[in-house]
């Protein structure tokens, strides 16, 4: 790994280019970055914000299933060069959205709890929720 290697952030769109190939211009820009990441000269810090905009645009707009996502989404926080905070956090909730049907945020949400605390979720969200394991009050 080089010694001169940058941190940096990425933004949604960076990401969805990289992963759709739906602009090849785009796509070639965004590939040199992603193959600095991997060859160690960048470190692509990704946020779990930018990460719950990704799953969105995935979902309502090119409508890919829940396990489409969460496995290409895996293998991307898994990536040689990538950094995510909580990244197991993150890949336990990205799990938890495909196997339980959730929204991520909801699944993010109760992962977080459970792993880090407080582990009390008050919520409204009977629907979600109630496909959730731990300490849940719907109110």
């Amino acid at each position: 790994m080089s010694s001169n290697k940058r941190i940096v952030w990425i933004d949604a769109n960076v990401v969805l280019r990289y992963l759709l190939r739906d602009n090849e211009d785009l796509f070639k820009s965004v590939s040199e970055v992603f193959l600095k990441a991997e060859s160690g000269d960048l470190a692509l810090m990704i946020h779990i914000l930018t990460l719950a905009e990704i799953i969105w645009t995935l979902e309502s707009y090119y409508e890919c299933s829940k396990e489409e996502i969460s496995t290409i989404l895996e293998e991307l926080i898994d990536a040689d060069g990538i950094e995510m905070q909580e990244s197991e956090i993150v890949k336990n909730a990205l799990t938890s959205y495909r196997d339980n049907n959730v929204d991520f945020v909801d699944a993010y949400l109760a992962e977080l709890a459970f792993s880090k605390g407080p582990a009390r979720i008050y919520t409204l969200d009977r629907k979600h929720f109630s496909r959730l394991a731990g300490d849940i009050k719907i109110l």
